[in-house]
């Protein structure tokens, strides 16, 4: 039996080691309409005018909607945001680690 423990405390070391200092520092749902005119205007891909974000977990805060808060909205290539119509209705998670550049997951987009 002590050597099954062992293995096994040394089998989960590394992944300790690898992920303990990791803090999700903001993880928030975020909703937002497609702007095609400002997409135009702006000469990208796609723009999204965010509305409203709220906490996607109790582990993190989301601190998007303070006054002040600056996070940069880098869109993930997808076709089925790209082609979204003017007016389509996008949600995206927005997670960030450490207090470091955080990265945008599309969850839906309702036509």
């Amino acid at each position: 039996m002590k050597t099954l423990t062992k293995l096994v405390a040394l089998s989960v070391l590394p992944l300790l080691t690898a992920g303990a200092w990791a803090e999700v520092t903001q993880d928030c749902i975020v909703e937002g309409t497609v702007n095609k005119q400002k997409a135009r205007e702006t000469g990208k891909d796609v723009y999204v005018s965010f509305h409203s974000a709220s906490r996607a977990s109790d582990d993190a805060s989301c601190q998007l909607n303070r006054r002040g808060s600056r996070v940069v909205f880098k869109e993930p290539r997808n076709a089925l945001i790209e082609n979204a119509p003017d007016g389509a209705t996008v949600q995206y998670r927005y997670t960030e680690l450490n207090h470091q550049q955080g990265e945008w997951t599309l969850l839906n987009v309702s036509l």
